[in-house]
């Protein structure tokens, strides 16, 4: 007899669609053959989704002899066939009229994390659900078929990835801790990292649960099987694209309001021990635009269009939400690692540098002590055009520090206990669990990962790359040794396992550059470590270049649209403009619906930051009224007074000079021969358990690193670097109408401003040309003429305002 519900827990991974004039049916069963399921979708209503899952779990033959009774009584109208095979609903679309079912055709195996299957799709086919009988003309019309053919531009074939066990949207570390508390069975597609929560959102909430849908992951995932003298272990590694304020490359830029950054992607790379089942290891990092207003035109006549700060936050509370994000998701500390540009002719990523410095110097203000950011920044591009320049050793020094401030999630060695047991399901490949006598625990010797490492350059692509390859060398060599298959924690880097993991590593960077640029990764120091002739790598990066500005200029736009409508940030409506006669998509990102039906799952602490002092408890940064008046906009000088004080300290000192001769911090930065701590650098206490081999000399008296090694680091030969140098920024149009929420263009006091604006535009307060050194120096230094003018000129404009009130 057929059994009504069917009890436990299985997951549905082979499926036959059937069609009926009136009904699809969709016959699946999970792998063992044991539960065999039907879902009905009605084909009747033109508009309408209709789902009905029938509660009964069959057999194999009890499911055939229900198909069989189907066919017999439709008969009349054409009788039961079968329309294709598939392994997984990707989800359902409506556009204008009918909806479309979005199925996995054909899949293939790429890789398996702790026995559960890992798959990548190789075809997908769209169907649409109404009976062709019952559609109006509105099914067929050219705006219709644009929105099918633009939905059918995102190709799923490429870096999208699903299991049907284990939650691949989630860190390794999350799962194996969720896997002995007895999590929920449903997988959370409302996480961050599934790109078709939106598409699944009906037929979720309709059935109750996510046994017919795959979650599809988009980013990269490899894997490799290594072996040290024998010892046979799995390497993974794991992109995740964050599917908030996603887009390409000039499309999207910076943080949106909602604190969410263009080209988030969190990195996990994993070791498992494959002679030792359960003995794992993992860690996570992240990159992600800089979190202020900005952004880049792409132009058909500039390959490199100028950066443009849409907008002056003063209190820079959207980078806020962004680094609170962080905090939930990863815990603290969250160390940055920004690798811009210091020093240009023209003013670009210079701009950016310094008020990102200037943004984590003010939220550090409003932080405690042990939740402050950690500010690392270190021009990448200046160091690497040395001949002699190791960029790989000074970044394996950076990973070094952040890994001792961060941890890595090592799941213990295996040890016994007498009792009856039942072994969590992570550990057996999803299969049934089992009892015994001897209980194997994992938890022995465990340590967990809180905190993590975020890096960024312009792209968040190519020198982010390299950065986080020297990070996984790091990292990789304590992993190896915490799960015993090393006696040492490092990997030498002209060895066989780095080469395999630099790969792995410039595969990556080429999937997600594809991704967000157009082009694969821009690279010299990969090649270069390969022993590859320059020229030849020269002609690569050229041709790289050619392409990566055809996309930004050509096709990006497309892309953007076929990525709107696939997320459900745009979802089509009677009487609204067509996606593509938008002139921005900025609101949908903030505003839309893939805002709006989504909450993100929140992130337990993990059980190291729970178990710790209650001065380390994760909470939201303050948001007090206090906070948010205590600087009004008028007070250039006092805000630059507090958050460039932190910055200060950036000095270089001499005996000729006792008192120090302090410069702007860009200036005196370049000067320095290691990365510069700005804020957050570690005080070395005593190292843990599992360190790098040559321990770090203690810490100098100062707190941010001057012209000496930094942090005990022995620096391999350099370029010199000029001692002076002349930084002037253009003035920016960041202090106009962007600044006034709620105004309306032609009212007296929107012109009055505007016309204010452009009186006093040459005399940026902000603009720090020649007299840099006098203006961090003095503490005392008043803005005169131009800090009267704006606080009498935004005096009368509070007065126009209530006027036009």
């Amino acid at each position: 007899m057929p059994t009504p519900g069917g009890g436990g827990s299985y997951s549905l991974e082979k499926f036959k669609l059937y069609e009926t004039q009136s009904w699809f049916y969709l016959v699946a069963r999970d792998s063992e053959k044991r539960h065999w399921r039907i879902l009905k979708i009605d084909r009747t209503e033109p508009a309408e989704l209709n789902i009905v899952e029938d509660p009964v779990v069959y057999t194999k033959h009890e499911c055939a002899g229900s198909l069989q009774r189907v066919a017999e009584g439709n008969k009349a109208t054409g009788g039961l066939h079968l329309v294709t095979k598939a392994y997984g609903i990707v989800g359902f679309i409506k556009f204008r009229e009918s909806h479309y079912m979005l199925l996995v055709s054909k899949r293939r195996q790429i890789g398996s994390l702790c026995g559960h299957a890992v798959y990548a799709i190789d075809e997908n086919q769209l169907l649409t659900v109404p009976h062709p009988t019952v559609q109006t003309e509105v099914a067929a019309s050219k705006t219709e078929l644009r929105y099918r053919k633009l939905l059918s531009s995102v190709d799923l074939t490429k870096d999208f990835y699903f299991s049907y066990t284990y939650n691949l949207m989630h860190t390794l570390q999350r799962n194996a801790l969720e896997a002995g508390e007895g999590a929920d069975s449903n997988i959370p597609y409302d996480n961050m990292f599934v790109w078709n929560a939106f598409l699944t959102l009906g037929i979720r909430r309709r059935l109750g649960n996510t046994r017919w849908t795959v979650a599809l992951v988009h980013g990269h995932f490899e894997q490799a099987k290594l072996s040290i003298y024998g010892h046979v272990f799995s390497l993974t590694l794991i992109a995740r694209r964050s599917r908030h304020f996603a887009g390409t490359r000039y499309l999207k830029r910076g943080v949106n309001d909602k604190g969410r950054v263009a080209n988030d992607v969190e990195t996990e790379q994993i070791v498992i021990d494959e002679t030792k089942p359960g003995l794992m290891s993992s860690v996570v990092q992240n990159r992600g635009s800089i979190p202020l207003f900005w952004s880049q035109e792409a132009s058909r006549l500039s390959p490199k269009p100028d950066i443009v700060l849409q907008r002056y936050d003063p209190v820079y509370l959207a980078t806020k939400l962004h680094f609170e994000d962080l905090s939930r998701r990863y815990g603290d500390p969250i160390i940055i690692l920004n690798l811009i540009k210091t020093v240009e002719k023209r003013p670009r990523e210079m701009m950016l540098r310094r008020e990102f410095a200037t943004a984590v110097g003010y939220l550090n203000q409003i932080l405690p002590e042990e939740r402050r950011l950690k500010f690392i920044h270190w021009d990448f591009h200046k160091f690497a055009k040395s001949k002699s320049a190791n960029v790989l050793a000074v970044l394996g020094a950076v990973a070094t520090e952040a890994l001792d401030l961060t941890g890595f999630y090592y799941s213990g060695r295996p040890w016994k206990e007498k009792k009856k047991f039942q072994r969590p399901s992570l550990y057996t490949g999803g299969s049934e669990t089992a009892s015994s006598s001897d209980t194997v625990n994992y938890d022995r010797g465990r340590t967990l990962q809180s905190g993590v490492l975020r890096t960024n350059c312009i792209d968040c692509l190519d020198r982010t790359n390299v950065a986080q390859y020297a990070y996984g060398l790091a990292a990789l060599g304590r992993q190896l040794h915490s799960v015993g298959i090393t006696n040492v924690p490092r990997v030498d880097p002209d060895s066989t396992i780095a080469a395999a993991l630099m790969d792995m590593y410039q595969n990556m960077g080429d999937a997600l550059a594809l991704q967000y640029g157009g082009s694969a990764a821009h690279n010299t120091v990969f090649p270069e470590r390969h022993g590859r002739w320059k020229a030849t790598t020269q002609s690569q990066e050229f041709l790289k270049s050619i392409k990566r500005y055809y996309s930004n200029t050509y096709t990006d736009g497309e892309k953007q649209d076929a990525m709107n409508l696939f997320l459900g940030y745009f979802q089509p409506q009677e009487g609204k403009p067509a996606l593509w006669d938008l002139d921005s998509d900025y609101y949908l990102h903030v505003a839309g619906c893939g805002e709006e039906l989504f909450e993100d799952f929140v992130l337990k602490p993990s059980p190291k930051v729970e178990a710790s002092s209650s001065k380390t408890t994760i909470s939201k940064l303050s948001t007090s009224n206090d906070e948010s008046t205590r600087l009004k906009l008028t007070s250039f000088d006092k805000i630059m007074q507090v958050t460039s004080g932190l910055l200060k300290v950036v000095c270089t000192q001499s005996d000729s000079d006792p008192k120090g001769t302090c410069t702007a911090p860009d200036a005196a930065e370049v000067q320095l021969k290691s990365p510069n701590w700005l804020f957050g650098q570690r005080k070395h206490e005593e190292p843990p358990a599992v360190v790098a081999s040559e321990p770090l000399q203690k810490e100098k008296q100062s707190e941010v690193s001057t012209e000496d090694d930094w942090v005990g680091l022995v620096m391999p030969s350099e370029q010199d670097v000029s001692d002076s140098l002349s930084l002037t920024t253009e003035s920016e149009k960041w202090y106009g109408s962007d600044l006034l929420f709620g105004t309306v263009e032609n009212s007296p006091a929107y012109l009055h401003y505007a016309q204010f604006c452009e009186q006093v535009g040459s005399v940026n307060p902000f603009d720090r040309g020649t007299d840099e050194t006098d203006y961090f120096c003095d503490n005392n230094q008043d803005d005169g003429d131009v800090a009267s003018a704006m606080e009498a000129a935004l005096a009368e404009f509070d007065e126009l305002c209530a006027l036009d009130s």
